[in-house]
C-alpha cells in the first residue's frame, strides 16, 4: 500500500512539474483595423513637404513607410513626405501596419509638379 502511495505521489509530482514549466503561449489578438491614410496636401513642388497620417486601431501596432521617390521623415503613425528635385510626377507613399499577427497596407499618391 505504501509503495502504491509513493508511486502515485511521484507521478503527480512529475505531472505538476511538467505542467508548471510549460511555456505559456501569448496570443496576439486579431484586432488590427487600418482606417485611413491621409495627406495634408496631395500636390506639392520639389523641396516642399506634406504630413501624412495613418489612422489604425489595435494592439502593439507598428508602422512601416515607403515612397517611390522622395524622402520620408519620421516614424510611427505620422510622417512627413519631402519631395526631392527628381520626384516630379506622381509618387506613391505606402504604409504597412502590423500588430505582429496581422498586417494591412494602404497607399496614397502625391503629385510633385515643376
Amino acid at each position: 500500500m505504501k509503495r502504491i502511495l509513493v508511486s502515485t505521489l511521484t507521478l503527480l509530482a512529475f505531472l505538476f512539474l511538467g505542467y508548471s514549466c510549460a511555456e505559456e503561449e501569448v496570443e496576439t489578438p486579431d484586432d488590427l483595423v487600418f482606417h485611413s491614410l491621409v495627406a495634408e496636401k496631395d500636390t506639392i513642388a520639389p523641396g516642399e513637404s506634406t504630413t501624412i497620417k495613418a489612422s489604425a486601431t489595435g494592439s502593439s501596432l507598428e508602422f512601416f513607410w515607403d515612397a517611390t521617390l522622395g524622402d520620408i521623415i519620421g516614424s510611427g503613425s505620422e510622417i512627413t513626405y519631402v519631395a526631392s528635385p527628381c520626384a516630379v510626377g506622381t509618387n506613391e507613399i505606402s504604409c504597412k501596419v502590423t500588430n505582429g499577427n496581422q498586417w494591412e497596407t494602404k497607399s496614397i499618391e502625391i503629385t510633385v509638379y515643376e
